[in-house]
């Protein structure tokens, strides 16, 4: 067997050097030599290419980067732990009559009926937190809640804008409706953005790898390439599955409409600080 053909199955590793100071990052990967060029040559650059495209979406998943850059990120302001919540409509009902009811966020364009919620579900909570701080950004009014025998503790309510969203009837598919009168691209993206933050995707073992907004005439389709990270909790390699999630907004009724399509799947291995892209 020649050493080209052991090249291709020959598995890629990717070291991690950290150093406290810089966070500088290395990457070592496996090299192959004794290549004649020609075919067999642009066969290798390509494997390589893609080799490193896979440990490229390796280390977003073991080492927990969970979204790309230009993301839509939340802002911490103080080294206290934040809970953040949507106050949802069976938010105002007793823990009795929630069963069965379907659950979706509240919106409103009134600040007072934004701030009475904000109080009926504070009420409803097993222990009442005391309103310290109301601001508001485009997208929603935050009612922030402490309490005072905890005070590291910050709790965030919020409660969506009505002229921006509605999340009445969302569902596994449809996630709601743009009401702004002139969306954009940039509007689409940030509120697609927001909202999956706020799913169990942002969470250890998932990766955005690209989210990129386009249009037509008659709609955006958003587009985010996703990966999710399977473990085998073995010596095994674990699974890796990368979808392509598109969101499409109608300009004219601003649906927003969800679907998803495996795209592929790979297999890799972490063991310390290094990866290894296993063949399949």
């Amino acid at each position: 067997m020649s050493s080209e053909t052991k090249c291709l199955n020959h598995p890629i590793v990717l070291q991690f050097n950290r150093f406290l100071c810089g966070g500088l990052i290395t990457l070592l990967l496996s090299a192959c030599s004794g290549g004649s060029g020609g075919s067999d040559s642009d066969n290798l650059d390509k494997v390589s290419a893609s080799q490193s495209e896979d440990l490229v979406i390796a280390s977003a998943l073991y080492f927990d980067k969970r979204t790309p850059d230009g993301f839509y990120q939340e802002q911490s302001e103080s080294d206290d732990y934040y809970v953040t919540s949507h106050v949802k409509n069976i938010d105002l009902l007793p823990l009795a009559s929630r069963s069965g009811q379907p659950i979706f966020e509240l919106t409103s364009n009134d600040s007072t009926e934004a701030m009475d919620w904000s109080e009926q579900a504070a009420a409803l909570q097993s222990s009442y937190k005391q309103l310290v701080d109301v601001t508001e950004t485009s997208l929603y009014r935050q009612f922030t809640r402490m309490d005072p025998a905890s005070p590291e503790f910050v709790y965030l309510q919020r409660i969506l804008k009505a002229n921006v969203l509605d999340r009445s009837g969302v569902n596994d598919t449809y996630k709601g409706r743009i009401t702004l009168l002139n969306m954009t691209s940039e509007d689409v993206k940030l509120i697609i953005e927001y909202l999956w933050t706020f799913t169990i995707d942002n969470n250890f073992g998932t990766a955005v790898l690209s989210s990129v907004t386009t249009e037509t005439e008659g709609e955006f389709v958003h587009v985010m390439q996703q990966a999710k990270l399977n473990m085998s909790f073995s010596d095994s390699c674990d699974s890796i599955e990368i979808y392509e999630v598109t969101y499409t907004v109608a300009r004219a009724s601003g649906f927003i409409n969800k679907s998803e399509v495996l795209k592929r799947v790979m297999s890799a291995k972490r063991i310390g600080a290094s990866l290894e892209i296993c063949p399949i």
